[in-house]
């Protein structure tokens, strides 16, 4: 939990104890299963989305970040299979939410969409919301807020599941 106001040096101090707790996970040396990752991200809340890409270059990955899922859609024509590895993806969001942009991705006429990993986000942590993104396409769900810890296990499991349909 990293307390608001938001500050680096919180999310810093959350980080050691983290280490202190679990190892070396913010380490960039390979530890992490984050490290060298590049991560396309949909999230509408700018002080979320620092965050967000705050951990993410943490723990050695990269990312873009659209704030809705029309502007990520949008952007995804021109995405190669080497661009990306994984999606994040705000559920609610204006213009067009997760549950309607991961339908898009899935039935664009970008091969990619059709199997790169996408993993939910969103305060709403019901098992209908579970379903609901599930239903869409998305490959798995992380409730808010975030957890590195929940996040690394998440993206290990997608990854996991990825390699073994491949």
């Amino acid at each position: 939990f990293v307390p608001l106001p938001f500050f680096l040096s919180n999310l810093e101090n959350e980080m050691a104890k983290l280490r202190t707790e679990f190892g070396n996970i913010g380490n960039v040396d390979g530890t992490s299963v984050l490290n060298g990752m590049r991560l396309l991200c949909a999230e509408d809340n700018p002080l979320n989305a620092e965050i967000l890409e705050e951990l993410l270059h943490m723990q050695g990955a990269t990312c873009t970040i659209y704030s809705d899922g029309k502007q990520l859609v949008e952007a995804f024509d021109h995405v190669r299979p080497s661009d990306y590895d994984v999606i994040l993806m705000d559920v609610q969001m204006p213009v067009m939410n997760g549950y309607e942009a991961t339908r898009a991705l899935r039935a664009s006429d970008n091969p990619v969409g059709r199997t790169i990993p996408i993993i939910a986000m969103t305060a709403n942590a019901f098992a209908e919301d579970q379903q609901n993104a599930m239903a869409c396409g998305m490959d798995a769900f992380l409730a808010r807020p975030l957890n590195l810890m929940l996040i690394l296990k998440t993206l290990d499991a997608v990854i996991e599941k990825t390699a073994q349909t491949a």
